[in-house]
């Protein structure tokens, strides 16, 4: 049966990749994006409307909660949520850190998360086999320095991704994808051009999230998986009650 995908974060890098793979295999793809930017190349991948681009802040809850009425008029089920809408900020010791990025940090990275499992799951809950993927990081496994506040709420997406496999166990899978360093633009502003010409494409993290999507690549419930220089790193199981 053909899927109906919730993608965040959909207009561009990992997101688009990702949404590419589910219309390639004819589904129907809701892509989230927060502005309209980057629209114009999301759009070279709409053969059909199979693909639908919503702009929405994902960290208002208003926001979240209007996204999800419209969704709900349009299509009569939501099997997949993907949760890749994120912010990397600047480089900066932490005492240079201000409560401001701090707080910016724990809003577009993980409050947007929450907010989208809040007012999903229960709509989610109607289908067979309903799936949730959250898009944390390597820096959500261990501290990345200069990086504190996105390494911070990256972890807590991990704890987001664990508290609802526990709290739904059986009745909706969550598993958290972590990749190391993509080729993205997110990258380039945050490292530098050619510090992002040598990591990991954002292709190849979406074809291996696609496989775990699939069940091609086993990750349960609560666990996670880890993408780094190209290869499966790891493979977590949730941790023990």
């Amino acid at each position: 049966m053909k899927k109906t995908v919730v993608i965040t974060g959909a207009s561009r890098g990992l997101g688009l990749e990702l949404a590419k793979k589910f219309i390639t295999a004819g589904d129907t793809v809701f892509g989230i994006s927060r502005t309209r930017k980057y629209w114009a190349a999301a759009r070279l991948f709409e053969p059909s409307r199979k693909f639908r681009l919503m702009q929405c802040d994902v960290a208002s809850e208003n926001a979240v909660v209007s996204l999800v009425r419209k969704i709900k008029r349009t299509a009569p089920r939501v099997d997949i949520l993907i949760n890749n809408a994120g912010y990397c900020g600047r480089l900066m010791r932490v005492e240079e850190t201000s409560v401001r990025d701090l707080t910016k940090h724990y809003r577009q990275n993980l409050v947007s998360a929450f907010l989208m499992c809040k007012y999903f799951i229960p709509i989610m809950k109607t289908v067979a086999r309903p799936l949730i993927v959250n898009i944390s990081s390597m820096a959500g496994t261990r501290a990345v320095p200069r990086l504190f506040p996105y390494s911070a709420v990256k972890f807590g997406v991990l704890a987001l991704s664990q508290a609802i496999a526990k709290e739904n166990d059986g009745n909706l899978k969550c598993v958290t994808v972590c990749p190391g360093g993509m080729n993205t633009k997110m990258r380039a502003d945050l490292f530098g051009r050619e510090d992002s010409d040598r990591q990991q494409e954002a292709g190849f993290v979406a074809e291996v999230t696609n496989r775990v999507i699939r069940g091609e690549i086993e990750v349960l419930s609560g666990g996670h998986i880890v993408i780094r220089h190209g290869k499966i790193t790891g493979i977590y199981p949730p941790p023990a009650a």
